[in-house]
């Protein structure tokens, strides 16, 4: 099997879709915490008109503060959530050092059967791919390792996989990454060349374009300006152009309200057919230094609950021209032991879950400042009652306001037999709380 490039936002530790998949959840057999989650994402697709088609609820919720853009810059941030392939779910993690697509693209491309009746180039052919596959391995050993240890000391993305490569504690992986990522390069042009003097229809074009340079940006962190480029991938607003706009009066306001009364959405409805158990609680308080769970939330029978949004957008994700699409590969050719989707007995396939290219993000849901309303009853309240004097933040699945920041009281007040809860964020900062998804091939 053939082992692909990783360069700084290359492939990098992906959880086994396949794996993924045996685990997915439907409405019959959801736990607690899971059915919460369902209602929400039902909720926000029918209260904001999402496609369920290509909508994905993410969490943790991920903070928009990525800074504008010079020509042929990007900055790491953006290029870590945009090349990110989503988990296989409809309601998935993010992950700022999961596999990219650009690289999962590269190595679709180098799957591809390239075919001469010359023997001569044939046997360059192979041995230009056998160089490939040589320095690759390398590269992901290296990138194994990087990721080992970027996994084990930080939490919740931050900093992103590849801020954290230019950093002190990445750099020594950096070095290892980036010398191999240039040797790998230049064997992958070799193969490129070579492909435009063989028969198989549509690779060549689309080898020349992913190694086009053109179509690759230079990431602009100051510590990362040593890192070689990286496909681009491009968004249809800045986070401060937006922001200017919202506070300008040019946003639109949206609201959703569920209760736990509403009943689970049904994920093979979903563009992923189910959905992954939710590692992260849906209910929370955070107190005492930290985020609890409120499991008292999840039985209450009358608890119910409004998320409104100052302003709330779509913003488009693209890739860069180095992309020519999936649909003239959808049935290869491809090298042996690879198919175009799964089938029996398979190892590796290349599209839908667990496949090497399965899907690519084109949108991301974001939101300004958020507003919870939440009504529970007075007996779930007294339940609680002690943690609620010293709560200074609320979680309701992927939002939270408030927490190790501080700044937010949650004055409860009495609404007939039940309590409710009023609490709004007045950060400017927006936040992605979705993004949209393509399914490959297409």
């Amino acid at each position: 099997m053939k082992y692909m490039p990783h360069i700084p936002g290359g492939s990098r530790g992906q959880l086994s879709s396949a794996a993924l998949a045996t685990a997915q959840t439907t409405a019959s057999n959801l736990n607690p915490n899971d059915t919460a989650w369902s209602i929400l994402y039902g909720a926000l697709t029918q209260s904001l008109g999402l496609n369920p088609q290509t909508f994905q609820l993410i969490y943790p919720m991920t903070s928009w503060n990525w800074p504008p853009n010079n020509l042929g810059y990007t900055n790491s941030a953006q290029y870590d959530f945009c090349a990110t392939i989503p988990q296989w779910s409809a309601v998935g993690g993010y992950v700022s050092s999961g596999a990219t697509f650009d690289n999962a693209y590269q190595q679709l491309l180098n799957c591809v059967v390239l075919y001469s009746t010359n023997p001569a180039l044939q046997q360059q052919i192979l041995k230009a791919q056998n160089n490939v596959t040589q320095i690759s391995q390398q590269l992901q050993t290296a990138s194994a390792q990087a990721l080992n240890t970027y996994n084990q000391s930080v939490t919740n993305n931050n900093p992103t996989y590849t801020a954290w490569l230019g950093s002190p504690a990445g750099a020594g992986y950096a070095a290892q990454i980036n010398s191999l990522t240039l040797q790998l390069t230049q064997a992958q042009n070799v193969v490129t060349q070579l492909a435009n003097e063989q028969t198989t229809p549509n690779i060549a074009n689309a080898l020349q374009a992913f190694g086009n340079q053109a179509y690759y940006t230079q990431l602009s962190d100051s510590n990362l300006s040593a890192f070689p480029k990286v496909p681009a991938w491009n968004i249809s607003q800045s986070a401060d152009e937006w922001t200017q706009q919202v506070q300008g009066g040019g946003g639109t306001g949206g609201s959703v309200t569920f209760a736990n009364a509403s009943a689970a959405y049904d994920y093979s409805n979903t563009w992923a057919r189910g959905s992954m158990d939710v590692g992260g609680s849906f209910w929370g308080v955070y107190a005492n230094g930290s985020w609890q769970q409120t499991n008292q939330f999840y039985s209450d029978s009358s608890l119910s609950c409004t998320i409104s949004f100052a302003a709330w957008d779509t913003i488009a994700i693209t890739p860069s021209k180095w992309y020519s699409g999936t649909t003239a590969f959808r049935n290869g050719p491809f090298d042996p032991g690879y198919t175009s989707t799964q089938q029996p007995g398979s190892t590796a396939w290349m599209f839908g879950s667990g496949g090497i290219a399965p899907c690519f993000k084109t949108g991301m849901l974001v939101c300004y400042q958020p507003s919870i309303t939440l009504d529970v009853s007075q007996s779930t309240y007294q339940s609680f009652d002690q943690q609620w004097s010293a709560a200074g933040g609320i979680q309701i699945g992927p939002f939270q306001i408030g927490g190790s920041g501080g700044g937010t009281q949650l004055n409860w007040t009495e609404k007939g037999s039940a309590m409710s809860l009023q609490v709004a964020s007045q950060s400017d900062i927006p936040l992605i709380f979705g993004v949209t998804v393509a399914v490959q091939p297409q």
